[in-house]
C-alpha cells in the first residue's frame, strides 16, 4: 500500500525556488497570525482519505509539526533539547534541534535551508525535510512530484534498515551473592542483600512493559561467577537490542564521610577512585573456582577494543548519564558522575552495559538509607525510567553520538 499526499495549494508549486530565496509562501497577514495552514490530504491506494498534515508558516517558511512524522512511518520522541525520529526498526535515526539548520541523519550532518524551531511547545521541521531530504535519502520509500505536488510514501522499510522488532532485552544483574557478600556496612548490612532487593524491584517495574523481555542473573542469594553473568546476558539478548545493568553498593573502608551515587561504564580507569572501585568489584573473583574466573584486569583490554568497534561504549556512556540523571531526582547524596573502569562483570556482556553504585555502605547515613524499602523502591523506579528512556533512543544501531560532558 502507498500513501499519497497531494499538496492542495498553488503556493507549493513554486516551493523550491521560493524556499531557496527565503521568500514566505503565504501573505504577511497569514504569516503573522500563524493560524493559516497549507492543507494536505493523505490518500491510500484503496482511496481512503485521512486527515491532512498541517503545514504552517509562522516563521516565514513552511514547516510541519515533528509529531506528524508518525503519519509517515516514523517514531518520534521529543525533549527540550532535541527531537529524535526513528524508522520502524530504529534506523535511520534523525535528530533535530531547535534553531539549528543542521540535522543528524544516522550520525551524519545534513544542512537545511532554514532551521527547525519551537512554537507553542512543539518542534516544527521545515517542509524541505519531507519533499527534499526524504526522497534524497530514502528514494525507495519517498518520491515527490513537483508537477502534481504529490509526495508518494511507500510503507516498506528502507533498504539497509534494521528490521522491525518490538522486543527489547533488559538484563538486571544484582551484584555478588552466595558466599560473596560484597561490601559490608559498619552496621552489618551486606551489599548482596541490598542490591538483590533493588534488582527484584526493578524487574517488577519493567516486566509490565510488553515490549521488554526482562532477565535477572540471580533472583536469590546465589553466587554467579562474574564472567558467566556477561555470557548469560549475551545469550539472552540473542539478535535483539539489549541492555545490561549491574547493581552494586560502594565502600571506602577508611572514610565514613564518602557518600553519593555513581555509574561506571567500561573503559580505562584514570584516577585513584576509579582504580580502587575497579579492584573492589573485580575482587569478587576470589570467591569463584579457578576455571570460572575472568581474565585478570590487564588482559581485558582486548575486549574493550572490540566493544569500541561495536560502539557499545558510547551507548553505555549515554545509559550511564541517564542513570545519574534519574537517581538525582531523589537521592540525597551527591552526584559523583559517570566513571570508567575495566570491570569484569560488564566486559563480556556484548551490549550496552553499566555498573551502578547506588550508595556507600561505609557511610552510616547511606547504609541506613540503602536498607530502607522506600529508598530501594525509588532507586528501582529511577533505574527503570533510565532504561526506558535509553531504549527509546537505542535500537541496536552501530552508530552512537558521544553524550555531552563525557570523555570519549
Amino acid at each position: 500500500m502507498k500513501v499519497r499526499i497531494p499538496f492542495q495549494t498553488s503556493a507549493v508549486l513554486a516551493f523550491l525556488p521560493l524556499y531557496a530565496s527565503g521568500a514566505p509562501l503565504l501573505t504577511p497577514t497569514e504569516e503573522k497570525s500563524g493560524q493559516e495552514t497549507v492543507s494536505v490530504r493523505v490518500q491510500t491506494s484503496e482511496g481512503r482519505l485521512d486527515p491532512g498534515l498541517d503545514i504552517v508558516t509562522v516563521a516565514g517558511y513552511p514547516a510541519v509539526p515533528a509529531g506528524e512524522l508518525t503519519r509517515l512511518g516514523w517514531t518520534v520522541s521529543d525533549s527540550d533539547r532535541e527531537t529524535v525520529a526513528s524508522w520502524r526498526g530504529g534506523s535511520p535515526r534523525v535528530v533535530f534541534r531547535p534553531d539549528n539548520p543542521f540535522l543528524s541523519w544516522a550520525g551524519q550532518g545534513v544542512h537545511l535551508a532554514e532551521p527547525s524551531y519551537r512554537a507553542s511547545g512543539r518542534l516544527f521541521i521545515p517542509l524541505q525535510f519531507l519533499i527534499d531530504i526524504l526522497p534524497w535519502k530514502l528514494p525507495n520509500n519517498y518520491r515527490f512530484n513537483p508537477t502534481t505536488r504529490t509526495l508518494t510514501v511507500s510503507e516498506a522499510a528502507p533498504s539497509g534498515s534494521v528490521p522491525f522488532d518490538p522486543v527489547r532485552v533488559v538484563v538486571i544483574d544484582p551484584g555478588h551473592g552466595g558466599r560473596d557478600p560484597g561490601t559490608r556496612g559498619r552496621g552489618g548490612t551486606l551489599e548482596k542483600d541490598v542490591v538483590l532487593a533493588i534488582g527484584l524491584a526493578l524487574a517488577r517495574k519493567l516486566e509490565v512493559y510488553p515490549d521488554l523481555d526482562v532477565y535477572l542473573t540471580r533472583d536469590s542469594d546465589t553466587l554467579i561467577p562474574i564472567w558467566k553473568r556477561g555470557e548469560m546476558a549475551t545469550a539472552w539478548r540473542g539478535d535483539h537490542p539489549g541492555v545490561f545493568i549491574s547493581i552494586h553498593a560502594n565502600a571506602v573502608p577508611n572514610s565514613r564521610s564518602t557518600r553519593g551515587y555513581e555509574t561506571f561504564s567500561l573503559g580505562e580507569a584514570t584516577d585513584e577512585h576509579e582504580r580502587r572501585t575497579q579492584a573492589l568489584e573485580n575482587a569478587a573473583q576470589e570467591f569463584e573456582a579457578e576455571d570460572e574466573r575472568a581474565p585478570n584486569g590487564s588482559d581485558l583490554s582486548f575486549m574493550l577494543t572490540d566493544l569500541r568497534r561495536l560502539d557499545h561504549q558510547h551507548w553505555s556512556l549515554l545509559l550511564a548519564e541517564l542513570v545519574q540523571e534519574q537517581l538525582g531526582n531523589f537521592h540525597p547524596g551527591p552526584n559523583r558522575g559517570v566513571k570508567q573502569g575495566m570491570l569484569a562483570v560488564i566486559t563480556n556482556a556484548l551490549m550496552p552495559g553499566v555498573l551502578v553504585e547506588v550508595g556507600f555502605l561505609t557511610n552510616p547515613e547511606e547504609e541506613a538509607l540503602l536498607t530502607d524499602e522506600a529508598f530501594q523502591d525509588n532507586t528501582a523506579t529511577a533505574l527503570a525510567a533510565a532504561v526506558r528512556e535509553f531504549l527509546r533512543r537505542y535500537a541496536g544501531q552501530e552508530q552512537a553520538p558521544s553524550p555531552p560532558g563525557i570523555r570519549p
